[in-house]
């Protein structure tokens, strides 16, 4: 059972750029979900889409916090009557109006990342309890290489994936169907994330807004 602990040549990212494209199907269950880690899986993804070869409900990420990032530190909302859906709406919006997102490539990628949910490739919901589990499972296109699973420290960020310390077990030996029954039973018990309301809400409330013309030119003229 190799360990993954993000040192030089054993990061998390490098073993999913591994696993991913021999997998037919990804459940991904992570206290939090970052888009800055996305950036791997569009690299990956966008080959994969182009040659058709990713299905509806490819990928499921169940997302076991909330969180909001304030004064640099991150709080993670407990109590359990509180609106799930409306505030991973938030949690998604602060992530795309971060000023190191706003580049060009993000940009594409973002796009990317909006496609493959409507589409329904890749599907987002929210644990109705808080959840701290991190549990990465893969279903492989193979009858060599048996099923497996990854299960740490690791969050789906992009410090988790590659360079802060984690501590991460890869398992194909045993354990993937209680593995896997575990994540089915949160996921059914979940609360779905309306797909039109994250593309709105991404598309009007973030830097993705589409500028008019007249906005550009005013901004110009506001800096002469």
């Amino acid at each position: 059972m190799p360990f993954i602990t993000n040192t030089p040549h054993k990061t998390l990212e490098q073993r999913l750029k591994q696993i991913i494209p021999n997998s037919i199907e990804i459940n991904i269950l992570v206290g939090f979900f970052y888009f800055s880690s996305v950036h791997f899986f569009y690299e990956i993804l966008k080959d994969m889409d182009g040659k058709g070869k990713i299905p509806k409900g490819y990928i499921k990420i169940l997302v076991g916090l909330d969180v909001d990032q304030k004064l640099s530190r991150i709080y993670e909302y407990s109590l359990e009557n509180i609106d799930h859906k409306n505030q991973f709406l938030i949690s998604l919006e602060k992530t795309f109006t971060s000023a190191d997102m706003d580049k060009k490539e993000i940009y594409e990628q973002a796009e990317f990342f909006l496609k493959l949910l409507k589409e329904g490739k890749l599907i987002l919901r929210k644990t109705r309890k808080p959840n701290h589990a991190k549990l990465y499972l893969f279903t492989l296109d193979s009858q060599i290489t048996p099923n497996l699973f990854i299960t740490g420290s690791s969050n789906l960020t992009k410090a988790g994936i590659s360079y802060q310390d984690e501590f991460n077990v890869e398992i194909k030996d045993y354990g993937f169907d209680e593995a896997k029954q575990y994540f089915d039973k949160l996921w059914q018990d979940s609360v779905p994330l309306d797909v039109n309301k994250i593309v709105e809400s991404i598309k009007e409330k973030t830097f993705l807004k589409a500028i008019t013309p007249l906005q550009i030119l005013l901004k110009v003229l506001k800096k002469l």
